[in-house]
């Protein structure tokens, strides 16, 4: 299935050395969705693949342009993102995977018609939940994950632009 996405969330737990992948839908479900140090890394390499290899940043021959291009589209995008609202638990929350969080053990990435991300996570067992990502949601989940990775001292570079934004996303509009 594929998602409408309302919101999601990233949250450290220490306890566990976790992040806690929180996403809520336009049809008021929730997803709790665990991702370890592993698995952050291969979804890390998979996002900075696909915001390289947009058209936009591909057709230049540059290495320096492509990078520079790609830094350009991510601000642009960060700056139209509304990083102000605070993450709302549906108020039916209907939990279509169940009540515990499933530990996320594969990751896919896809385009769908519209040309956008797709990012298809499943359990090693069970149930896939696909998200599809807007360009300039892409950049955005990219930089919170980013964050929040800093946040749980996991020694990873992950080349985070700006700071103090809250570990949290609401889309502008509904995709």
């Amino acid at each position: 299935m594929v998602a409408s996405l309302y919101q999601f969330r990233f949250e450290y737990n220490a306890e566990e050395d976790r992040v806690l992948f929180r996403v809520s839908t336009t049809d008021r479900s929730e997803y709790l969705i665990w991702f370890t140090r592993r698995y952050v890394k291969l979804l890390w390499k998979q996002l900075q693949l696909s915001i390289d290899a947009h058209p936009e940043v591909q057709r230049h021959s540059s290495a320096h342009t492509r990078k520079f291009v790609a830094s350009f589209r991510r601000e642009t995008a960060l700056a139209k993102t509304d990083f102000s609202k605070e993450y709302e638990t549906p108020h039916v929350a209907q939990r279509p995977l169940g009540e515990a969080p499933i530990l996320a053990m594969r990751l896919r990435v896809s385009n769908n018609a519209q040309n956008m991300k797709v990012l298809h996570i499943s359990p090693k067992a069970g149930k896939e939940i696909s998200i599809a990502l807007t360009d300039e949601l892409l950049h955005s989940f990219s930089h919170i994950l980013g964050q929040i990775v800093a946040k749980a001292e996991w020694d990873l570079d992950f080349a985070v632009p700006g700071e103090g934004a809250p570990v949290e996303i609401v889309p502008n509009r509904l995709h």
